[in-house]
């Protein structure tokens, strides 16, 4: 059976902000026809893992009004470990995140984006 999620690891959480450490799992669905040669996960997944975990840990009842900014810098593959760091303006509802891939000599930007938020 195929996984929704990946595993994940808290790392700090606050009214603010969080950080949660993702580790990719080769046999979620989602890489299912993204692509065969080498899988990717697709924008549309990380999008939607920002808003989970925005509901999560900041209010569950928070829905995208909006993308404002996007960028994929560079792909997100099987077995990659991520930090998805995001940060929550609950005044203006706006929302920032980035997914940082961990590698042993440095890390690299995989995404970055701006969404506005509402109830």
């Amino acid at each position: 059976m195929k996984k929704k999620f990946t595993k994940e690891k808290t790392i700090n959480i606050s009214k603010t902000s969080a950080n949660i450490e993702l580790t990719i799992s080769p046999d979620l669905f989602w890489f299912e026809g993204h692509f065969k040669s080498q899988p990717l996960l697709p924008g549309v997944t990380q999008l939607n893992w920002v808003i989970y975990y925005t509901q999560k840990y900041f209010d569950n009842s928070l829905r995208l009004l909006s993308i404002d900014v996007i960028k994929f810098q560079c792909p997100v593959l099987p077995k990659d470990r991520l930090i998805l760091h995001l940060a929550w303006y609950e005044k203006i509802k706006k929302l920032e995140f980035s997914y940082t891939i961990i590698t042993p000599n440095s890390n690299k930007v995989a995404s970055t984006g701006k969404l506005s938020l509402c109830h």
